[in-house]
């Protein structure tokens, strides 16, 4: 109707110019139809924002995801009302191709280990991750970013690592096992948890000399390797301890020698210790 409205005008002002030569219309007859010519253009532009602004509208009644990832459930069901003011979520998607883990490291490990890493051009400092019904750390991944200071009370630094999720196994806000690092390789005697034991704050293990009778021995341990604990002192490669029934026997007892296989690496292997964390992801 606008656009009619404009070429209705336009002709009503076009006839009114040919005739004001001759003196057939009045000046004030010719300026009426120029109002109206302009009045009309108005209009016609008038409608058309009203259109752009009608086709937004509608554009945004169709709700796109702008990332892909896996969504909760719908707060909100077919024939309820929304608002695009300050209304219920519909629902919450995360996008999970990717995770991020951020953890905490101490002033030692920082300046040994991750600082290094930053220094050197094209270097990067594996981040390894494990679930907590996982034995090992699966997930490789790396350093993402640094927070730029030392927390001074906890004499930590904020780290962030990225981890590759293309399976969607890791879920956001899972328990995780950071192991930072991949160490210098080196020989050490690995045994099955279930030969320690606990005394108050000490670990020990019962040895079995060459006469096959047990002694108490204290032992240092460290991280775990491939389902097996690692002996950092205490223990010598070559020598026997009691596996299985440690709360039957006492340091003295004479005992029947079976040997039994560890479950894990062979009991002297190389082996790696990096920095072990834990941290939600």
């Amino acid at each position: 109707a606008a656009e009619s409205r404009v070429g209705y005008t336009g002709s009503d002002l076009a006839r009114a110019e040919r005739l004001i030569a001759d003196n057939a219309v009045s000046r004030r007859d010719l300026e009426e139809k120029q109002n109206a010519a302009r009045d009309a253009g108005a209009g016609v532009q008038a409608a058309r924002a009203a259109l752009r602004i009608a086709r937004l509208n509608l554009e945004y009644t169709s709700i796109k995801a702008p990332i892909d990832g896996r969504m909760s459930r719908a707060e909100v069901t077919v024939g309820n009302l929304v608002s695009a003011n300050g209304g219920p979520a519909l629902t919450t998607l995360v996008s999970s191709s990717r995770i991020y883990a951020a953890f905490d490291v101490d002033e030692q490990t920082f300046l040994k280990s991750v600082n290094p890493a930053r220094d050197t051009k094209g270097a990067t400092l594996p981040v390894h991750l494990g679930l907590a019904d996982q034995d090992g750390h699966p997930f490789e991944g790396r350093i993402h970013s640094v927070d730029n200071r030392l927390d001074t009370t906890s004499g930590t630094i904020r780290v962030r690592a990225i981890f590759d999720n293309p399976d969607g196994r890791l879920v956001p806000g899972l328990y995780a096992r950071i192991r930072l690092g991949a160490g210098t390789p080196r020989e050490a005697v690995l045994i099955d948890d279930r030969a320690i034991g606990t005394d108050q704050d000490k670990r020990f293990v019962l040895v079995v000399d060459a006469a096959n009778k047990t002694a108490y021995r204290e032992v240092r341990l460290g991280n775990l390797h491939d389902g097996l604990r690692i002996v950092e002192d205490g223990l010598k490669p070559g020598e026997r301890i009691v596996v299985n029934g440690l709360q039957r026997v006492r340091p003295g007892d004479p005992v029947t020698p079976h040997p039994v296989a560890m479950e894990g690496s062979a009991p002297l292997a190389a082996v790696t210790t990096p920095q072990a964390l834990k941290t939600r992801i």
